[in-house]
């Protein structure tokens, strides 16, 4: 038997068809960053396919706020190893 319900990857899919006319009226830089974010949004499909349940835009929100944490995070670190400025930046 086939499956009957879509995967998270398909419900995205299908949430990023009804964003194309946003994207579309992007100018292209901005264009650029919202097709950055889709990418980095994919590298947590594995969590989001665990929440069938959960609406994908939410499960597409968690997952743009995970890319800038862990971004952000690594700028942090960074940071602080260049310019030995640990001791400035909240934890």
């Amino acid at each position: 038997m086939g499956r009957t319900t879509l995967t998270y990857r398909q419900r995205l899919e299908l949430e990023l068809e009804r964003w194309r006319m946003f994207r579309r009226t992007l100018l292209k830089d901005e264009r650029e960053v919202f097709d950055s974010l889709v990418g980095h949004i994919y590298r947590y499909s594995h969590a989001a396919s665990m929440y069938p349940e959960r609406d994908v835009f939410d499960l597409f929100i968690m997952s743009g706020l995970l890319s800038h944490e862990e971004r952000l995070r690594i700028l942090e670190r960074e940071l602080r190893r260049e310019m030995n400025i640990g001791a400035r930046l909240a934890p």
